[in-house]
């Protein structure tokens, strides 16, 4: 694949992702936030718009990579449906956490969300190491994200 096509979709990809998660939350996303009592070691909404741009950062650079590999094999098509499927469950999590504000079920949630992390990082390791490489990172944080996520649900859940 060209140069210019693997930009394009990897472009495309991304900003589809990023609408859909914006319209999953929906609005009030800053006042359900503040509202919310956070644990002491949680960061701010700004923080976790950085956090999100890294993570679309991180995204791209893989599927570029993978557009760009040069064998067409089941394990590439495999790894390319996994990450689109993390990315398609990044955004249903925004809804269940934001629109109908279940805490506990969006922490059940990265359960399969590990899941499919764990298998892109397999698929993904069995043709580019670098990539594998860059979503090992982001299940490092994926550790912050749930331990946040519980710890959230339980000071909240009194009051949900």
């Amino acid at each position: 694949m060209s140069i210019v096509l693997a930009v394009l979709i990897t472009l495309a990809i991304c900003v589809v992702s990023a609408i859909l998660e914006g319209l999953m939350a929906g609005g009030n996303v800053k006042q359900y936030f503040a509202r919310l009592q956070q644990p002491r070691y949680a960061v701010s909404l700004k923080a976790w718009y950085a956090i999100g741009a890294l993570y679309y950062v991180v995204c791209g650079i893989v599927l570029y990579r993978m557009l760009r590999h040069p064998e067409n094999t089941d394990i590439r098509i495999i790894a390319f449906a996994l990450i689109v499927a993390m990315m398609s469950a990044n955004a249903v999590w925004n809804y269940i956490f934001f629109r109908a504000r279940n805490l506990f079920i969006s922490f059940l949630a990265f359960g399969p969300y590990i899941v499919v992390t764990l298998s892109l990082i397999f698929a993904l390791s069995r043709f580019d190491q670098i990539a594998a490489s860059l979503i090992c990172l982001y299940l490092l944080y994926l550790v912050y994200a749930i331990t946040w996520s519980y710890r959230l649900w339980n000071l909240n859940r009194a009051n949900h």
